[in-house]
């Protein structure tokens, strides 16, 4: 087998039909590359449950690179790069891709992490060096053999451009997270120690729910005066996946789930006036019901 996948990869690099020289692109050379690289690792037992090596996840995000056609990258954004153009990509990308890559684009969720390969950071260079036209592509088509899905039947043509606007801000805007992070830490301990003391009367207490801040985004709503978001432990997250509630089957103990409720306000020093969260109103805890009714 090593014999026949040194020949394989020796082949030349020209094509000779018919009198005619057919020289082969880049990109033909990378897919075969890729290919006798793919064959190497299916040789060495690579499974679906174990975590990806560093070399299998590089393979994977090559293949992105190799399967955005040629023709894909000569289109251009129609839409201006505004911060209104940005901001309306943020709330589509809140809405349909946070739930893997996280709300800052680094795929840092549990959702994200368990995906074989892992959901990729949007923020990285090996993301930003595509065009508007190529992220485009990717969002609208998806990935085959990867967690990346076609989102064309989800999400229109027009959210795509705005999406692609936004992802290629990303680096800026985590620069800008990190650099606030220590103030908004200090400024939230005292008031996280209390919430953490709370407890319903004869019911849940906040302390089950520790940590529900960096839980994964389950879906987001605008009700009335309202905006809120339903974040997932891991235990439902898991649950979801597997097919729940859809296969019928229960919710496993130790799921939970948060709904957060902020006021809803227009931050009319933005462009398009966007409606954005305010003050916290509230905390909804959810925990399976059978291990409350035990």
């Amino acid at each position: 087998m090593p014999e026949l996948m040194k020949k394989s990869v020796d082949l030349p690099w020209t094509d000779k039909r018919g009198g005619n020289d057919h020289r082969v692109g880049p990109k033909q050379k990378l897919m075969l590359s890729m290919t006798s690289a793919i064959l190497g690792v299916l040789l060495q037992g690579c499974t679906a449950d174990k975590h990806p090596s560093p070399e299998e996840t590089t393979l994977a995000n090559a293949a992105k690179d190799v399967a955005i056609p040629l023709e894909a990258g000569k289109k251009k954004n129609p839409l201006p790069e505004t911060d209104e153009v940005v901001s309306q990509g943020q709330e589509v990308f809140l809405g349909s891709c946070a739930q893997c890559h996280g709300a800052d684009g680094r795929g840092d969720t549990s959702v994200g992490r368990n995906m074989t390969p892992p959901a990729m950071d949007l923020s990285s260079s090996h993301v930003q060096h595509w065009s508007d036209a190529e992220v485009f592509w990717i969002i609208q088509n998806g990935v085959r053999l990867t967690g990346m899905p076609a989102w064309k039947s989800s999400i229109s043509e027009n959210d795509t451009w705005k999406l692609a606007r936004f992802i290629h801000k990303l680096p800026g805007l985590n620069a800008v997270s990190a650099s606030t992070a220590v103030t908004s830490q200090t400024q939230t301990a005292n008031s996280t120690q209390d919430k953490y003391a709370l407890k319903i009367r004869g019911g849940l207490a906040f302390s089950e729910f520790r940590g529900y801040e960096s839980w994964p985004v389950i879906a987001i709503s605008h009700n009335g005066d309202k905006l809120a978001a339903i974040l997932g432990n891991p235990v439902m997250i898991d649950a979801f996946k597997s097919g729940i509630p859809g296969n019928g089957k229960p919710f496993p103990d130790g799921a939970k789930m948060v709904k957060i409720h902020w006021n809803a306000q227009v931050n009319v020093g933005e462009p398009g006036a966007p409606t954005v969260p305010g003050t916290q109103h509230d905390v909804d805890l959810m925990l399976n019901l059978t291990r409350i009714q035990k």
